[in-house]
């Protein structure tokens, strides 16, 4: 869910030029589309973003679970929150409050504040009173780095606080799926930051405390179907897919989470999604990615093939899993690929009946057969 104040115009039109991914992941596009078709169906902004915001919580949750005794103020874990100007921003707003309720320390950064809804002014202050400290500016950070000369980020843009700050989590709310273009002020120096943090704990010899980078349904800087075009250079430890993930993520190689369990299952068949089995009451679930885009690999044989028989062997196999307890991230592997492999089908069927329609054109050379 996404509306990026500083994101460049997107069109957003439907037209039959528009990409069309049919792997499961969604494009900007479909992303868009699909919020739409959920406010249609009745859901309200401020409940989208409620689910969103919890799924986020609960991700981070998962990335790095508090100690299992607190026996003090100062041993809860610490979790900066980046929000951005759009929906992303107040998805990492409602984060922010869960993540209290879950027993975190949590400080929220929040330059460009919205201005568009009065829902956006009542998420701070339901922050505020849960004790999250709104900052305006990015704090100076502790990068990590063995090296004292080289161990603060430069890219503050706190004049108040010169202390520097270590935090168990940063948690990327900035840009979603409806970015384009190149990061401006004061959001270029927060990406850039953040950027640091990761370059100073590469340098360290030793695997003591670290900063654990989240970025949420788009890690900002990129293109939702593209990636990073722009050459950012931000790459995340953990994403989380919002509703699906995003074309994007596909090149992403860090720890991959889903999250938002109330799809309702006539869209997800819209927008070939296949939800992920949440083990309980979870509202998220996370999912590994294959080494290699195994989909891609299986169109290409399709291809070279173009054989009846093969795609019905590929068929049976799909049946066998999908009746097999596998782990859905086999499953949705097998979804995306048969996605893939029906166009082939199509083709092979319209060159069976165009063979046909030949041989009974020409009875000699059925008879030669």
């Amino acid at each position: 869910m996404s509306n990026d104040d500083q994101a460049a115009e997107v069109n957003f039109e439907t037209s039959e030029n528009r990409v069309k991914t049919m792997t499961g992941y969604l494009n900007a596009v479909d992303a868009y589309d699909l919020d739409q078709d959920l406010f249609s169906t009745g859901y309200t902004l401020e409940q989208l973003m409620e689910l969103a915001g919890l799924s986020v919580a609960e991700a981070v949750y998962s990335s790095v679970p508090p100690p299992k005794f607190l026996d003090s103020e100062t041993s809860r874990r610490k979790v900066l929150v980046v929000c951005g100007p759009g929906n992303n921003g107040g998805d990492g707003l409602v984060a922010a409050r869960h993540l209290v309720m879950f027993g975190y320390a949590v400080t929220v950064v929040y330059p460009k504040r919205s201005t568009r809804e009065l829902h956006y002014e009542n998420l701070v202050k339901q922050c505020q009173d849960v004790g999250v400290e709104i900052l305006d500016d990015m704090p100076l950070l502790l990068r990590g780095s063995d090296n004292e000369e080289e161990s603060l980020s430069s890219l503050s843009t706190s004049t108040k606080d010169p202390s520097p700050h270590h935090y168990d989590a940063i948690v990327d709310t900035i840009f979603g799926f409806s970015f384009k273009g190149e990061p401006r002020e004061p959001f270029a120096s927060a990406i850039q930051s953040m950027i640091q943090v990761q370059r100073g704990q590469a340098t360290r010899k030793d695997t003591g405390e670290r900063t654990i980078v989240i970025s949420v349904d788009v890690p900002s800087g990129w293109n939702v179907d593209m990636g990073d075009v722009m050459k950012v250079g931000f790459q995340p430890d953990v994403l989380v897919s919002l509703t699906a993930p995003k074309l994007c993520s596909k090149s992403f190689r860090g720890r991959h989470f889903v999250g938002g369990r109330f799809l309702p299952s006539s869209l997800a068949e819209k927008y070939h999604i296949q939800m992920p089995p949440y083990p309980g009451v979870s509202q998220v679930m996370e999912i590994i990615k294959p080494e290699e885009d195994w989909g891609t690999q299986y169109a290409a044989y399709c291809a070279e093939k173009e054989s009846t028989e093969v795609l019905d062997e590929l068929t049976e196999v799909l049946e066998e899993s999908t009746e097999s307890e596998e782990d859905w991230t086999t499953q949705y592997a097998a979804h995306c690929a048969e996605k893939e492999f029906m166009v082939v089908l199509e083709k092979s069927s319209v060159l069976q009946t165009e063979l046909d329609e030949i041989l009974q054109s020409t009875p000699d050379v059925e008879n030669n057969l």
